[in-house]
């Protein structure tokens, strides 16, 4: 998906700084674009008035844009039955549940 299709796929969540009506079908215009941001022109498709934003790039993590896990495919029903079999059994906090230790840290 290119830069574009994307801010405007993602346009129908925000409303037009005049009307106040979601930017759905709103006209994107690329003006400038760099490393860390780009800034383009909204025009709202429902009252035609224009304005700039200035948006700020994430740049992937990894190469191809998805983590690794995600690069295998997707979860198993196999590996689905396993998390809930794991969640059945287990008895304690959700903070404990999602706890992470880092290897470095030992447990003394």
């Amino acid at each position: 998906m290119n830069l574009i299709a994307l801010i405007k796929e993602r346009a129908k969540y925000y409303k037009c700084l005049a009307c106040s009506q979601a930017l759905a079908d709103c006209d994107v215009k690329l003006l400038n674009e760099a490393d860390a941001h780009c800034t383009v022109e909204v025009t709202c498709a429902k009252c035609g008035v224009s304005f700039v934003a200035v948006l700020l790039l994430k740049k992937a993590k990894h190469p191809d844009g998805l983590p690794k896990a995600a690069s295998e495919g997707p979860i198993s029903s196999d590996e689905l039955l396993d998390v809930h079999e794991h969640l059945s059994r287990f008895n304690g906090s959700f903070h404990e549940l999602v706890r992470w230790r880092s290897p470095r840290r030992r447990s003394v």
